[in-house]
């Protein structure tokens, strides 16, 4: 045999030989998945590993998952040697992870040797709980289709707040069922929004006369911003009211109108008949828990018309939007808006049917990317009025970022008090808002990133309190980077913020610093003047404090670790992620990394998972304080910190 063909057979021998002996070793990983309550079996479980463990190829794209049988029993074949997170879920439960310790909670990866048989492994699931209760109007007669939406309350920047949550509708005999909620505490609303936008508008977006495809998109992308369905007046879904179209999206209710009065409406009621949530009732609920009787009565307020004019600088501003909110809503991370709509082409706005109350009319206006030629004519809107921009056409291809628009964003906020009279000739001023500028520099050996990496970063401003824009529609939009590393924000509304910006791949951030001042830890205030020279800085040498986790004398791989700032002061107000507040779990050997840390003094503290879910609750952290280590991290500094788990009581 020639010399080549035995070399290429021998080598062929190897390569079968290898491969057969790498899928004998393939590991495998069984177990169950049980009921954390009651400890009971839970069949039907989809259970699916993550990691690099698992091996996914051109023929079998989707991971090995497996499917519990009726003693709740698992098995995950074909693993190669790395670590796994198995992750279980099923309708009624809420998704769980192996040694997840509460509803909510973080798993842990499981690692896997080549050939090994990992058994006995248990995943508890929680189950889902529910809130349910009947909405009756002011003679005692079900609500039918009314929406009810619950309101689940957490601490955000230190501060307890109310955040929007799943809706559902009531049926035929007024009943409402929200199900699949995480154990905790809720308020329950019916919300109502009166939404009303110019006549004109719709009939310029449905009517055939010499609106072209292009200013339709651009009317119904404006209406979209408000939140309004678009329906033309007369419809099944909107009444016409003078030059108004009065629009009723799917859920609102509607009481009877009587002739020669002024319009009602039902306004936003919190259970049990709370006109605010400030003054709701919150219900608690528990892993598996069906509270029912958490009824709600609708009762019709007379309301007053608001007629008047958003100007900007350079005159009347067309086809705004324009919000009424609550005053003193603080309680939720995005209000409940009492009326919305838009302003018609000479900047003129009606508020159709607003209660007597104090309220604040706010107006955002971050600057629009030009609308395409021709997407107006992949505009389609189903019969209820909701609107998709662009249809089903895929695109050729990742679009490039577009340029953040040297356009200004607009904003108002006017305080207004609404009695029984309507309330004419508002003027609302529009105000230009502020902007962060400067440039990114990256610190370290790695490559520097360029091109789309670069540009692929994101930079926002969150509010430092936590809250949101009042019309969460018109959210803040993220800046970034240009080629040359300089960037620039969208304008925002004058306040406190702190500044976020995502790491590229293999980097962290280190800081947004000016004149010494880190602008992503510590709040800064914008006014009227844009802020400039800032120098978002990223690091591939990240400070981190790590160590090992021990209860009784053994690692604890139940642990969760925590590190916060020494300082009381940064425990509150530094935006809805503080970057000073981190934690992490213990792996299954007791071990444990924080990185990316900002550079200072922290409180570093080991405590079971169960019981603890709200890190950001000021009245945990003095808690925890007592129990903690105190660590100083230094610039790029690397600090070890062995643990001993605490029992908070």
């Amino acid at each position: 045999m020639p010399l080549m063909t035995l070399f290429a057979a021998t080598l062929a021998a190897s390569i079968a030989a290898q491969t057969l002996t790498e899928h004998s070793r393939a590991a495998s990983i069984s177990g169950r998945v049980v009921d954390a309550v009651s400890g009971r079996p839970i069949p039907g479980v989809i259970v699916t590993p993550a990691g690099s463990a698992v091996t996914i190829s051109s023929v079998s794209p989707q991971p090995p998952r497996a499917l519990t049988n009726g003693e709740g029993r698992f098995v995950i074949r074909e693993l190669q040697k790395g670590s796994v997170l198995l992750t279980a879920a099923k309708n009624g439960y809420a998704a769980a992870s192996f040694n997840q310790r509460r509803p909510g909670g973080t798993g842990q990866s499981i690692p896997v040797a080549p050939g090994a048989r990992v058994a006995d492994v248990e995943i508890r699931m929680w189950r889902n709980s529910s809130i349910s209760g009947t909405v009756v109007d002011e003679a005692g007669e079900p609500a039918v289709g009314v929406r009810v939406q619950a309101f689940p309350r957490r601490f955000v920047a230190g501060r307890r707040r109310y955040s929007a949550g799943p809706t559902t509708t009531t049926d035929d005999r007024g009943i409402y069922r929200i199900a699949n909620l995480e154990p905790g505490d809720y308020a329950i609303a019916v919300p109502s929004t009166q939404t009303a936008v110019p006549t004109e508008v719709m009939d310029a977006f449905f009517g055939s006369g010499a609106t072209s495809d292009r200013r339709r998109t651009e009317l119904a992308r404006e209406l979209s911003a408000i939140g309004s369905a678009i329906v033309p007046a007369g419809s099944a879904y909107a009444m016409r009211m003078a030059d108004q179209t009065y629009v009723l999206p799917s859920g609102t209710a509607v009481p009877i109108a009587q002739p020669g009065t002024a319009p009602a409406v039902y306004p936003t009621v919190f259970y049990p008949a709370a006109s605010s949530i400030g003054e709701a009732a919150t219900v608690a609920v528990r892993s598996g828990d069906e509270r029912g009787s958490i009824d709600l009565q609708l009762r019709p307020v007379r309301t007053a018309r608001v007629t008047g004019t958003v100007m900007a600088p350079d005159g009347p501003a067309a086809n705004v939007g324009v919000r009424l909110s609550p005053a003193g809503s603080n309680d939720l991370t995005g209000t409940i808006a009492t009326a919305v709509t838009m302003t018609n082409g000479s900047g003129a706005f009606t508020l159709a049917a607003v209660p007597p109350g104090q309220y604040t009319v706010d107006v955002l206006r971050p600057p629009r990317e030009p609308v395409d030629a021709d997407q107006g004519s992949r505009i389609s809107v189903t019969p209820g009025g909701t609107i998709t921009i662009g249809g089903n056409v895929p695109p050729a291809g990742p679009p490039p970022p577009p340029p953040i628009p040297i356009d200004a964003t607009l904003w108002a906020r006017l305080p207004i008090a609404i009695g029984e009279a309507d309330l004419e000739n508002v003027i609302v001023p529009l105000a230009v808002g502020p902007r962060v500028m400067g440039r990114v520099e990256f610190e370290g050996t790695a490559e520097k990133p360029t091109g789309s990496i670069l540009t692929g970063i994101r930079i926002n401003l969150d509010p430092a309190d936590g809250s949101r824009l009042a019309d969460q529609t018109m959210a803040f939009q993220a800046g970034r980077p240009e080629d040359d590393g300089q960037f620039r924000t969208f304008g925002v509304p004058p306040g406190q913020y702190v500044l976020r910006a995502n790491p590229p791949s293999g980097w962290t951030l280190k800081g947004a610093f000016l004149n010494g001042r880190d602008l992503s830890d510590t709040p800064f205030e914008l006014d009227a003047k844009d802020l400039t020279g800032v120098v978002i800085t990223f690091t591939d040498r990240p400070a981190s404090i790590a160590g090992s986790v021990r209860r009784n004398n053994a690692a604890d791989p139940a642990a969760v670790v925590i590190a916060f700032p020494t300082d009381r002061a940064a425990w509150i107000g530094r935006g809805p992620f503080p970057r000073r507040v981190r934690t992490t779990r213990a792996a299954l050997d007791g071990s444990y990394t924080i990185n990316a840390l900002v550079p200072g003094e922290y409180f570093v503290a080991a405590v079971a998972e169960e019981g603890f879910s709200d890190w950001q609750d000021p009245a945990l952290l003095d808690a925890l304080s007592r129990v903690a280590r105190t660590v100083r991290v230094g610039d790029d500094e690397r600090r070890t910190q062995d643990l001993t788990t605490a029992v908070i009581r």
